[in-house]
């Protein structure tokens, strides 16, 4: 049996997921290929690592098997019952590029195993077991973003979600003669997982300040009053970025993707400035796109500290990129490379 389970981009909502917030994710035409078949104990094989692993009885390995692993144990504590298996994976879709690698191994494993045992699992349950499994298991406090995406993306939309409600909506993407597309920028600081929950730890902080239990709550007005420098940045960045996903939102709709392209670069300005998650190279990116009039807007996406862009651009913009990478290569001494995105289904079984 074979499953393909999608990356994900984020147009815009970015550290939003997990303060309440509002998203504007899609799932992206790369993928992680699960082939799973019943057998006498647990093997897992990756193709990537180049590594497998094998178990009777599930348990944590602090590798990249725990994602695997999780999933397992999460279906299990759900009341699934789960037969071993072999499963290989293989994937196109770059690792620690801000894609959402992990969320993709977590979803596509849990309705690998849901189809090989014969089980009807919601989509939304789904995502939320695989959210457990990365918080509870794993130990990255995320938000329900990636796994959201992986499992209910619709190709040619983007999915709009009210994480607090975790209701969601399909928005129609018609880009007509504009693309979307990816930059990874080759780079990845290995501070983003332990900055990631500092910055949770922050949000907190700012919402004890305010006396608040949640940001939907909160105004331009509240963030002002915060003394404390650091934590009053955090808070308005979250406030701001929510403010730009229902402008967004509403540029869609208008099919005004002039002004989609400036709520990008006002989400990356907030996000380096205010969130402090950006890092040199992704600024210096940034920084030379914005020369370009067919760039419409760009920012960074994911957790930050490295990983990839997303942009907005119309006409000729692989020639740009080229322009753009030479400089960077000079810079940095690293080659980034470029994907056209294409929106996907989420994860499906072939």
């Amino acid at each position: 049996m074979v499953v393909y389970s999608p990356g994900r981009a984020n147009l815009i909502g970015e550290h939003t997921d997990y303060n309440d917030g509002y998203i504007l994710p899609f799932a992206i035409r790369r993928y992680i290929k699960f082939e799973i078949e019943p057998a006498k104990k647990f093997k897992i094989f990756s193709h990537q690592q180049k590594k497998g692993i094998e178990f009777e009885k599930p348990a944590k390995t602090n590798s990249w098997a725990d994602y695997v692993i999780g999933m397992i144990v999460k279906l299990q504590e759900h009341g699934y019952k789960v037969e071993p298996f072999t499963l290989n994976i293989d994937s196109d879709l770059p690792m620690g590029a801000g894609l959402s690698s992990s969320a993709a191994l977590e979803v596509g494993t849990g309705y690998a195993i849901s189809q090989m045992m014969g089980y009807e699992i919601n989509r939304e349950e789904l995502a939320n077991i695989a959210h457990e499994c990365e918080v509870e298991f794993v130990g990255v406090r995320c938000g329900i973003m990636d796994q959201y995406a992986v499992a209910l993306s619709k190709e040619h939309h983007a999915l709009f979600i009210d994480t607090m409600t975790r209701e969601y909506k399909y928005v129609p993407l018609h880009l007509d003669d504009t693309k979307l597309y990816l930059i990874n920028s080759g780079v990845k600081h290995e501070l983003g997982s332990s900055e990631y929950n500092k910055r949770r730890e922050e949000c907190e902080m700012a919402l004890e300040v305010m006396k608040k239990t949640t940001f939907r709550d909160v105004t331009i007005e509240d963030v002002e009053k915060i003394q404390d420098h650091l934590l009053k940045r955090r808070a308005l960045h979250v406030v701001t970025e929510n403010e730009r996903v229902l402008k967004t939102l509403s540029a869609l709709e208008d099919d005004n993707l002039t002004l989609v392209g400036k709520y990008l670069y006002e989400s990356h300005y907030s996000l380096k400035d205010n969130y402090e998650v950006s890092c040199e190279e992704i600024d210096f990116l940034i920084e030379k796109l914005r020369e370009y009039s067919n760039v419409l807007g760009a920012r960074i996406v994911g957790a930050g500290f490295g990983g990839s862009i997303i942009v907005l651009a119309r006409g000729n913009f692989e020639g740009i990129f080229e322009r753009v990478a030479e400089s960077y290569k000079i810079k940095f001494g690293i080659t980034p490379t470029l994907l056209n995105v294409e929106t996907s289904e989420g994860v499906h079984r072939v």
